[in-house]
């Protein structure tokens, strides 16, 4: 950013956020309390004989004033400031912490904006540096012209190099915007299945974490309902997963517009940018030198609209966090050549030559763990409860499960050339994985007792994002890929990030 001498800017001066920040934070600590105790709070609620009405009244009044005196000095406690080359923060409460990053040690700075945000035309700027498992802080609330305007110094004197001070979609070049069409046909091909799984999940979760709580009257009539599923798992239990997958389906829609709305994917000289969100707007960036994998994610329903789930995984301290990896639903096909095609500097034909399988164990061992055994678990409940349900769901467990696995493993290739490598595995839900070999960090080699004995082995390779796994190959393989991947990244003239 070009400035005059003698000009002093404002992030050169101690600098609080915005005032509305108080008020994030208040809502904050709320958030954490509730979650935290909700079990005692519920306890107090049906339980206690001690929380009247009028105590219940001085216990709010008496929480509330302490949350707003806290934030309120968690607020003035705060303050940053830029001399030189680092950023300096400045926070605590009770224990003072004064926080000095370099501007080469940050990775990834990108913006958050909920409904209070955007009302106040503010953000939430998160800031993530090397060696670190989180965030290394946040910013609560800034100004957004302040928001961007620091941004676009940190990264300019981080790259040691100056730019003028000019809006950031001037540099850059839209590659994608998804509307609402878009959306809904992402929200279509998503995996309602897995949703399904995890509600499941968490109706059984609650359900413990209530009865612990509030003993177990209060969970008799969810007993209630769970016998009779038992009595009848082809009926009640099928109708029960129906109704779950149709809610499923639906909240997966209105989850995909109100997280993707608006979506835009900006293309700049060295990475992209991700803007999207109604009620919480992000926006995130990814550079082209820090980008470590890239993954893309298909199934039949993709490949009828022709688009893809599409993935960058950045160099992070925290493998796979969310905060450096950058997430793109519903990327045409031809957007992915072009992505990577840049990724790699050169054609994606290329990519998919020297095609390998993997040995047939694999599907011999997945399908005696995961179909055979619990298969005879279900038959066993056969005889114990002399329900024939249970032996339906364990013959069809026994075939459909075992299928799966028979084509999971036919369908597995990975591909390695001079520089790059692929995989691909998955029977409904493809997933694919590429990556530069100069960007990964070691080479491990894994074997179980069964492979040692088949003189097979898994062949894991580590990254700065994450690994990349090749399982059950022949151990000859893995050790001629393991020698060939360490000699490309000793030999490589470029920087892995």
């Amino acid at each position: 950013m070009m400035m005059k001498k003698n000009e002093v800017v404002w992030y050169s001066q101690h600098t609080r956020q915005a005032p509305i920040a108080i008020l994030l934070i208040i809502f904050s600590i709320i958030k954490s309390l509730i979650r935290t105790w909700w079990p005692f709070i519920l306890i107090l609620i049906f339980q206690s004989n001690f929380l009247s009405p009028e105590r219940a009244k001085i216990l709010v009044g008496i929480v509330t004033t302490l949350v707003v005196i806290f934030s309120i000095w968690r607020y003035y406690r705060f303050y940053f400031f830029i001399e030189g080359d680092k950023l300096h923060v400045n926070s605590g409460v009770f224990t003072r912490v004064k926080l000095d990053i370099p501007f080469d040690r940050i990775q990834t700075i990108s913006f958050e904006q909920n409904l209070i945000h955007q009302i106040f035309h503010v953000a939430r700027l998160k800031i993530d540096t090397a060696g670190s498992s989180k965030e290394e802080f946040e910013f609560t609330a800034l100004e957004i012209d302040k928001a961007k305007e620091l941004r676009q110094f940190i990264l300019a004197r981080r790259g040691h190099q100056v730019i003028p001070n000019t809006k950031e979609e001037d540099s850059s070049r839209l590659m994608l915007n998804l509307e609402i069409g878009d959306l809904l046909r992402v929200g279509i091909s998503q995996n309602h299945f897995r949703t399904t799984g995890i509600i499941l999940a968490f109706l059984l979760g609650l359900r413990d974490r209530i009865s612990d709580s509030l003993g177990a009257k209060y969970v008799d009539q969810f007993d209630s309902v769970a016998e009779q599923l038992m009595d009848n798992v082809l009926v009640y239990g099928l109708g029960l997963f129906i109704v779950i997958l149709i809610l499923s389906f639906f909240g997966t829609l209105v989850y995909t517009i109100l997280r993707y709305y608006n979506l835009k994917l900006w293309k700049s000289k060295d990475g992209y940018r991700l803007e999207s969100g109604l009620l919480n707007i992000r926006e995130q960036a990814v550079r082209d030198q820090k980008i470590q994998i890239i993954r893309w994610v298909s199934n039949p329903i993709r490949d009828l609209f022709r688009i893809v789930q599409l993935r960058f995984y950045q160099a992070s301290s925290s493998s796979g966090s969310s905060k450096t990896s950058m997430t793109v639903p519903g990327v045409p096909r031809e957007h992915l050549k072009i992505i990577l095609e840049r990724y790699f500097s050169r054609p994606v034909d290329t990519l998919v030559n020297n095609s390998h399988k993997i040995h047939h164990s694999f599907f011999i061992r997945r399908f005696i763990y995961l179909s055979l055994i619990p298969s005879l678990f279900f038959l066993a409940l056969t005889f114990l409860s002399q329900q024939l349900g249970w032996l339906a769901l364990s013959l069809t467990w026994l075939v459909v499960i075992g299928i799966f696995q028979f084509y999971l493993q036919r369908k597995w290739r990975y591909y390695i050339n001079s520089d790059s490598l692929l995989t691909k595995y998955g029977v409904f839900e493809r997933m694919n994985r590429a990556l530069l070999l100069r960007k990964v960090q070691g080479v491990q080699i894994r074997q179980s007792p069964y492979q040692r004995r088949k003189a097979l082995s898994t062949l894991l390779l580590h990254t700065a994002s994450g690994d990349i796994k090749i399982p059950y190959i022949q151990l000859e393989q893995a050790l001629r890929i393991k020698n060939f991947v360490l000699y490309k990244v000793e030999t490589s003239r470029y920087k892995w990030m």
